[in-house]
């Protein structure tokens, strides 16, 4: 039952994913607003500095680490225990190279990450090289998109359960950065957790709750907010947290949103670092 929604919900990611993919993967048409690709903040939570660090993982390994370690624990706080973790890799490769030559690479990549199975599709009259598989448990998708032009957009998803998954998906996305650098591939991340709130609130009270349990954890600076009649979604200045995103000139570190399910007559808590890239 587990894997069969761990299915449903990468299916309904990659459906939502499809359109933006050829935005260049940098968040901006999952976020739906103008914002950079992801930065590798100067400061993170566990002082990492791009310098390889003594357990043979670079200083930025270790930033992430900490951060998703902080996504995952906030999730733990506030979520259901089925509260789903996606973490996204992403780069492009601005180079003129052929469609085969394109392929090879995403082939090569591919078994490299241990998926199989190179299918080709069309998506805006552009080639998208794709592949998929489980590894340890976790559902890995792999998008590398070819244009016209001959650049590459490469993106690689991890899907799983946030609360027995999300050391191995800090485990896979850092093997999987260093894996797209090595094809020559420059690229940077971003993870969502998702899940019902563990406690019965309305929105705004949920959003409160959450808040101030974040705040106790970082220092954080509300920088645009949104609201209707049953969602809330605010977006911070966080400098501790080790990658964010510009909008205009203000960086965006975090972002939390709180949508009422009618449905199931809860609230559905999505926190992105350093924004929402799914659905909420």
């Amino acid at each position: 039952m587990r894997k069969m929604r761990i299915q449903i919900i990468v299916m309904m990611l990659l459906l939502c994913g499809a359109a933006g993919m050829m935005a260049g993967f940098a968040g901006t048409a999952d976020s739906n607003r103008n914002e950079s690709a992801p930065h590798a903040g100067e400061a993170s939570a566990s002082g990492g500095t791009g310098e390889p660090g003594v357990n043979g993982t670079t200083g930025a390994g270790e930033a992430a680490e900490s951060d998703l370690t902080l996504l995952a624990a906030l999730g733990e706080e506030h979520m259901e225990s089925s509260a789903i973790l996606t973490v996204k890799i992403q780069g492009e490769m601005i180079n003129s190279i052929s469609k085969d030559q394109a392929k090879v690479s995403a082939e090569q990549l591919a078994r490299t990450i241990g998926l199989s199975g190179i299918t080709t599709s069309q998506l805006q009259g552009n080639e998208v090289f794709q592949a998929e598989g489980m590894l340890s448990g976790v559902s890995v998708h792999l998008d590398w998109a070819f244009t016209k032009e001959g650049h590459s957009y490469v993106r690689a998803m991890l899907v799983g359960e946030a609360a027995g998954q999300s050391r191995v998906m800090m485990t896979l996305q850092q093997q999987i950065q260093e894996m797209m650098k090595q094809a020559g591939v420059p690229n940077s991340w971003n993870a969502s957790i998702q899940g019902y709130a563990s406690e019965t609130a309305s929105v705004d009270g949920t959003m409160a709750q959450v808040e101030e349990a974040v705040v106790q954890k970082l220092s954080l600076r509300p920088v645009e907010d949104y609201a209707d009649e049953t969602t809330r979604s605010r977006s911070y200045e966080a400098p501790s947290l080790g990658t964010f995103v510009m909008s205009g000139d203000t960086p965006i570190h975090m972002q939390i949103a709180v949508h009422e399910d009618s449905m199931k007559k809860s609230s559905r808590i999505t926190i992105g670092f350093p924004v929402i890239t799914i659905e909420y």
